[in-house]
């Protein structure tokens, strides 16, 4: 098994336009066409993803959210992210598999918000982001 290692973590990131929230590696947002290919390079790399969080990806940096709070504005993308508001998704240690976590993105209904239900499937702008173990020192700035 590959030790994971903080450059090879950065190394995804950038490699799959994953951005962390904040200065750690939970809340790694990462756009909805990149987040299988990153989840399994992660967990090929010898990460574990311990939960998934939810935001809402606006294209405009001027848009109001319509579902979500407040966020940063994307690194790689021209808009912004609202935190949703959700809970975290636990993925089971014992399965953190690839295909735990497709399940678990796939499957995500946050609610009815305006009349809509608001699910992975149904809604462009839901956009994943993954809670990682890392040793609690790295940094992500």
């Amino acid at each position: 098994m590959t030790i994971p290692t903080k450059a090879r973590l950065d190394e995804l990131l950038e490699e799959y336009k994953a951005q962390p929230v904040g200065n750690g590696y939970i809340d790694i947002i990462v756009s909805r066409d990149n987040y299988r290919s990153l989840a399994k390079a992660l967990i090929e790399s010898g990460f574990t993803i311990e939960a998934i969080s939810w935001w809402e990806y606006l294209e405009n940096i001027d848009s109001p959210n319509s579902y979500g709070m407040g966020g940063p504005r994307s690194q790689f993308y021209s808009g912004w992210f609202a935190e949703a508001c959700a809970d975290t998704d636990d993925v089971p240690h014992s399965s953190n598999t690839l295909a735990a976590v497709i399940e678990i993105v796939e499957g995500k209904v946050l609610g009815e918000f305006d009349g809509e239900q608001v699910s992975f499937r149904k809604t462009k702008s839901l956009t994943p982001a993954f809670w990682l173990k890392v040793d609690e020192s790295w940094k992500s700035r």
